[in-house]
């Protein structure tokens, strides 16, 4: 063993390389693929409440209704088409519930996955925007889904995220986000949809579908954007 009094001296500089430290990801559920193929996802459910606005037809809420129900979550649909889901009704069970109104929602305490009932997600196609309020709070992910904005919308004014399905939205993308966001929506590529979120830059992809997700939720039909 070495004589510990003879080693040479050493200080130690813990400042000569920078700083350790973590970035936040945009983690939730995935939606697609840009043309650079980067995965794109919409951040629910999570710890905060989320409030979602798309622009196009009800067959989105589906989709994004059967994601959160693989992630744990708790689905009540608000629609004015309560037969279109059926198919998704039959899969999910007890852990979707259809309804013609918001009222009463959440059902249970939303929770953390695999907690209780866990999160709580609530998808509206009503032509009345649910109240903003619905959203506040933890694990809690509503989403409305029209072809119209409403105008005056609480809701709408303070989603955290906006989608456009398709080209043919840009006008009512420009009254929500304004006229740059309008531009990138009129440029959308037929199939091209087009995500904003608050702080970030807007994300143009295409929805990324798997041959089972098509055919429980339409069967013979294709949504925008898909590959």
């Amino acid at each position: 063993m070495p004589d510990l009094g003879a080693l040479p001296a050493a200080r130690w500089n813990d400042d000569a390389g920078p700083a350790f430290g973590l970035l936040p990801a945009h983690a939730g559920v995935h939606l697609g693929t840009t043309a650079a193929g980067q995965p794109v996802s919409l951040p629910a459910p999570g710890p905060g409440g989320t409030r979602v606005a798309v622009l196009g037809e009800s067959l989105f809420g589906r989709l994004f209704a059967l994601r959160l129900l693989g992630v744990g979550a708790r689905v009540t649909a608000a629609t004015r088409v309560p037969d279109q889901w059926v198919s998704l009704g039959q899969a999910a069970g007890d852990r979707l519930v259809v309804t013609d109104g918001v009222g009463g929602w959440p059902t249970a305490p939303p929770a953390p996955p695999t907690v209780a009932d866990g999160p709580q997600a609530l998808m509206c196609d009503l032509r009345r925007a649910p109240p903003a309020g619905l959203a506040e709070g933890p694990w809690r992910t509503v989403l409305h889904v029209t072809r119209n904005a409403p105008r005056r919308s609480v809701f709408w004014s303070a989603a955290h995220v906006v989608l456009a399905l398709d080209a043919r939205f840009a006008d009512p993308v420009a009254r929500l986000l304004g006229e740059d966001a309008a531009r990138r929506t009129a440029a959308l590529a037929a199939g091209e949809i087009i995500l904003f979120r608050r702080g970030a830059a807007a994300e143009v992809l295409n929805l990324d579908i798997s041959p089972g997700e098509t055919a429980l939720l339409t069967p013979g039909r294709r949504l925008p954007g898909q590959r």
